[in-house]
């Protein structure tokens, strides 16, 4: 069942507002943390959350549909909040102009099919779904030919056909927002798909922000060694730096303003 309405979508997300010492309509971010369709991994979403929201945005944690219920369910949660963060009565002030997407592993790819605009064959026709204004996109997925074919065919199942467009870094266009883009070099699925995307938005003549750190797994978050239950125990101070590189990204790309 496709989720497509303020009310039903509101249950999943959770809040982050701006620090309080910020005024007026700030931007958001809408966060898709990753954990391969199979888990939500907190590291990279509350986690995220409490960093932006301490930069001034308003941060939204989307808990989307995981496995066994596969596409378009994660993309029909995504698109629907991403409609409610610009939309919904949640409260908040936002500026609809500055609303952008964070997604890391997994969830860089839902933030990708959004930056793409990316409908889906098997899915009714969907009359331009909304984008995001900039990404953030931590070791994403962007194109499943770079992961080994097992995994491709356990996320995908009955669905292999569609793997190229689910690839989001295949539907690059000329509307496809600014992104700053983040992996390690000893990030087997990280690194190359790293290297897809920004060849991808380079080649759309896209703005893109892309670094490449010698060290550090697969799954950082943001490196800083605050853990959320099982994960995002490792602590690598220069890989962790990726955080500082985002926020002057954000600055000078004008997404984030501190008045």
């Amino acid at each position: 069942m496709a989720i497509s309405s303020h009310a039903e979508i509101a249950p999943r997300i959770a809040v982050h507002p701006a620090d309080p010492s910020f005024v007026g309509p700030r931007p958001a971010v809408l966060i898709f943390p990753g954990g391969g369709f199979r888990e939500l991994t907190e590291h990279e979403g509350e986690g995220y959350a409490r960093w932006l929201s301490g930069l001034g945005f308003h941060a939204f944690v989307l808990s989307y549909r995981l496995l066994p219920q596969r596409f378009p369910a994660p993309l029909q949660d995504a698109r629907a909040a991403l409609a409610y963060v610009r939309e919904g009565g949640h409260g908040l002030s936002v500026d609809v102009t500055r609303v952008g997407v964070v997604g890391s592993s997994a969830g860089g790819q839902l933030a990708g099919l959004l930056m793409t605009g990316q409908v889906l064959s098997i899915e009714p026709e969907i009359d331009d779904p909304p984008r995001p204004d900039f990404a953030i996109l931590a070791y994403p997925l962007a194109d499943l030919d770079l992961i080994p074919l097992g995994a491709v065919e356990a996320l995908l199942g009955e669905l292999m056909p569609l793997k190229d467009e689910l690839s989001p870094a295949k539907h690059v266009d000329e509307r496809t927002c600014p992104a700053f883009v983040w992996s390690t070099a000893q990030d087997p699925p990280g690194f190359p798909n790293a290297l897809a995307w920004a060849e991808s938005l380079v080649r759309a003549s896209i703005p893109v922000e892309l670094h490449i750190y010698p060290h550090g797994k697969h799954g950082l978050g943001l490196a800083d060694g605050v853990a959320y239950g099982a994960h995002g125990h490792a602590h690598l101070p220069h890989t962790a730096t990726w955080t500082t590189a985002c926020a002057a990204w954000l600055e000078s790309e004008g997404f984030l303003t501190t008045s």
